[in-house]
């Protein structure tokens, strides 16, 4: 197809987006290759746009589950020392700066002109910006929109009294900054701030927000900052790409998250992760979240024939919400819904691809529920809810076993973000919250503490994954650390971000060390994630490993001795 063309459907809310591969065969197949725009992600994910005319209604009686984009959000909003890295960094036979080593971020854009991202004589340490926001300019090769930055044309532009002219990407809601900056910052003396990777190469890809319609359709708020699956897939391939044409090992830093997709690496984006983490050199680390708090999970033990009640409780002026209950075959559940008017609706039906319609007459209020009872890449059963206009009350959602044979049922609201008002389980569970894709086993998953206090953070995401399986890794302090922001300002923040990017510059460290050092020409996610799990700080006042610390705490110095110790 034209890129021209292509372009203006990737970029226009008439065109609907969808996630293909050749293991999720595309429903609609009486359109031809020829018809359609598409974008070719890594191990064998196609991003393809189709226009509305065709494509609408988006629904899950029409759509495989994962065809459709899933929206993220940022996972925002004394430490070095504190996790072993200055020490590192300054031990004598060390010296480990992340020279050589290529840190790639997905987020909101980098304020290149920030002296944090520059090298002494004022160069730019950026190698690469994939703005998806700016049409103007040449894309990357292999992708027709956006526009790429290059270091040469970085400096180009930082020689310019007005650089924006030349280089225009900006960074307007400096979440991206901060976490390039916490991550891989240069020393700021005036500031006392040192990033964990001071020396290494920045890619920054800045994700252009999500199409209406799909905010729509999971009913985000309009001003909420909020990123589809097709983007982020796409930008982990420009990184991919990048760090191959420069020949630079790549650690991913991913703070980005979302509450559905049933918590076991089900998504794309999780199995591209998956992928990536089984590569030479290619190193994800994932955030957990901040929903621990939230009140946005409740799990239940399934028994025979007895019923569960889970009681919502949704404020005023909320315009509506999705909710996922998950559970593992051979259990099949019967699901009823009672509004706050004591209106019940008829048993959902048990089948693979319908959608059912309730109107809630006295409160106003119409309810979408499917239940998928196959689920591709998994052995689940789901059901899907979508709350138009919720009535402000207790909603309860009946789960009556029809066939139990061991295990819970699980359910998730959005995350804090995502939710336009008060919606949360009034018998709510804190564990099994860490957000997607931070349930995806082979990256590097790492929750966050308060470094001051050695204090649990109460709204980290915890483990484990649905199926039990270890998640997060280790911790890293995440509550008020200190970091760059556009306009050479610095600032204060907590989050998941915080100990996502911290672990990602501690991880640049130690493939600076395994590469460059040591000479070890191959090391995987796995590899280095087993040497931060080796070297982790284990308090005596937990058991290990458990929901909230993983492993342990994050200290690369400790790693080192550990090694030392073998």
């Amino acid at each position: 197809m034209d890129p021209f063309v292509c372009k203006e459907r990737i970029l226009s809310e008439n065109y609907r987006d969808f996630i293909v591969s050749d293991t999720i065969p595309f429903t609609l197949s009486d359109i031809s290759t020829e018809q359609l725009c598409t974008q070719t992600a890594d191990f064998g994910y196609r991003c393809i746009f189709i226009s509305s005319i065709l494509a609408d209604p988006i629904n899950l009686s029409r759509f495989s589950y994962n065809t459709i984009p899933k929206c993220y959000t940022l996972l925002s909003l004394e430490t070095l020392s504190k996790t072993g890295i200055s020490q590192v960094q300054n031990f004598p036979t060390l010296q480990l700066k992340g020279n050589g080593i290529l840190l790639g971020f997905l987020d909101t854009g980098i304020d290149y002109t920030n002296p944090a991202f520059q090298k002494i004589d004022g160069s730019t340490r950026i190698v690469g910006i994939w703005d998806q926001t700016i049409q103007d300019g040449l894309p990357p090769d292999g992708f027709v929109y956006g526009t790429e930055y290059t270091q040469e044309s970085i400096n180009v532009a930082l020689k310019r009294s007005d650089p924006f002219s030349v280089v225009p990407s900006k960074d307007e809601q400096s979440h991206g900054t901060y976490l390039a900056g916490v991550a891989a910052g240069s020393g700021n003396v005036e500031e006392q701030f040192l990033g964990a990777a001071p020396e290494a190469s920045i890619a920054m890809v800045k994700l252009k927000p999500a199409k209406q319609y799909l905010k729509n359709y999971y009913y985000i708020p309009d001003d909420t900052p909020c990123y589809q699956e097709t983007d982020i897939l796409l930008g982990l391939k420009y990184l991919n790409t990048l760090a191959s044409k420069l020949n630079l090992p790549l650690v991913i830093c991913i703070a980005l998250g979302t509450n559905m997709g049933g918590h076991t690496s089900l998504s794309a984006l999780s199995y591209a992760l998956e992928n990536y983490s089984l590569m030479n050199s290619r190193i994800p680390v994932v955030g957990c979240g901040n929903e621990a708090d939230q009140r946005h999970h409740y799990s239940y033990e399934l028994k025979k024939d007895t019923p569960n009640s889970v009681e919502i409780r949704v404020g005023e002026n909320v315009g509506g919400f999705v909710m996922e209950l998950w559970s593992n075959l051979p259990n099949l559940l019967s699901i009823t819904l009672t509004s706050p008017s004591g209106d019940t609706s008829n048993p959902i039906p048990i089948e693979t691809s319908v959608a059912s319609n309730y109107q809630f007459i006295l409160d106003g209020t119409n309810v979408e529920i499917t239940y998928r009872l196959i689920i591709e890449r998994s052995s689940s059963a789901m059901v899907y809810f979508r709350f138009q206009s919720p009535a402000a009350g207790i909603w309860r959602v009946t789960v009556t076993p029809l066939q139990a044979i061991t295990g819970f049922f699980h359910l998730w609201l959005p995350v804090r973000e995502f939710l336009s008002g008060e919606v949360y389980f009034l018998n709510a569970n804190p564990d099994c919250t860490i957000t997607d894709p931070g349930n995806t086993i082979g990256p590097i998953v790492v929750s966050y503490y308060d470094g001051g206090t050695n204090g649990v953070a109460l709204s980290s995401g915890r483990g484990y994954t649905r199926n039990q399986l270890i998640v997060p890794d280790i911790t890293a302090p995440g509550i008020n650390i200190k970091g760059p922001l556009p306009n050479n300002r610095y600032a204060i923040r907590s989050g998941s971000s915080v100990s996502a990017a911290l672990t990602s510059g501690a991880a640049a460290l130690l493939l600076e060390w395994a590469r460059y050092q040591m000479g070890i020409s191959r090391v995987d996610s796995y590899e280095l994630k087993s040497l931060f799990i080796l070297g982790a700080i284990r308090p005596s006042s937990m058991t290990y490993p458990n929901q909230l610390f993983g492993y342990g705490q994050l200290n690369l110095f400790n790693t080192f001795n550990e090694i030392r110790n073998l």
